[in-house]
């Protein structure tokens, strides 16, 4: 909501055209920072408040949507070790896990899109291209996955001083070549932090 607060408007526009009515919650720290910075005392606390609310909104029955897999997975993994049986029991989906089982409007593009995925998600979640491939063919979209390994940025450590070398490797290793080889509009990027590294280094942020 803070860094790319054009993707929720365009998520909330989207669930609109197809008929829902969103609500967007009022932001609540997810934690991931704390986490991977080893502040687990204050990660544990942030997950509480966090899980807290979520378990509250869930009594309502309406579908909980995250829009970024390394925020979403914290609520499935993290918090499952940090918190136990206080986490409780509400699920959060990604976008392309809901919206799988959802009718489309036909669309139309004259371009084929490629979509390179986060790697993290990638891991966790095995279906998440598969899932996008049956959602662009349903919309009556061309897409391809293009096979890529980590994007450098990982969160914050390829915004570290210290990690700019290697940050710049690894993207350079099976980034940079897709990237610079598709046309920006027709570039798809599930992580904010890739779409961020793909700015940083080629001068402009994917969709």
């Amino acid at each position: 909501s803070f860094y790319e607060a054009d993707l929720v408007a365009d998520a909330m526009a989207l669930l609109r055209k197809l008929g829902f009515d969103p609500v967007l919650l009022p932001f609540l720290p997810n934690g991931k920072p704390q986490h991977v910075k080893g502040f687990l005392r204050e990660f544990a606390a942030t997950a509480q408040t966090a899980s807290d609310f979520l378990q509250q909104v869930n009594t309502l029955g309406a579908p909980m949507i995250g829009l970024d897999a390394s925020l979403v997975l914290v609520y499935r993994d993290e918090y499952v070790k940090a918190l136990g049986e206080r986490r409780g029991d509400y699920q959060v989906s990604l976008l392309h896990e809901w919206l799988v089982n959802q009718p489309l409007p036909t669309l139309q593009s004259s371009g084929v899109f490629k979509l390179l995925a986060h790697c993290t998600e990638k891991t966790a979640l095995p279906a998440t291209e598969k899932s996008w491939q049956q959602i662009f063919q349903q919309a009556g979209l061309s897409m391809q996955v293009v096979a890529t390994g980590c994007c450098g940025m990982a969160g914050t450590y390829g915004h570290e001083a210290q990690n700019q070398a290697n940050s710049r490797a690894l993207f350079d290793l099976s980034w940079a070549a897709p990237v610079q080889q598709t046309a920006p509009d027709l570039l798809l990027v599930t992580g904010f932090s890739c779409r961020s590294q793909v700015k940083r280094y080629e001068g402009f942020k994917p969709k």
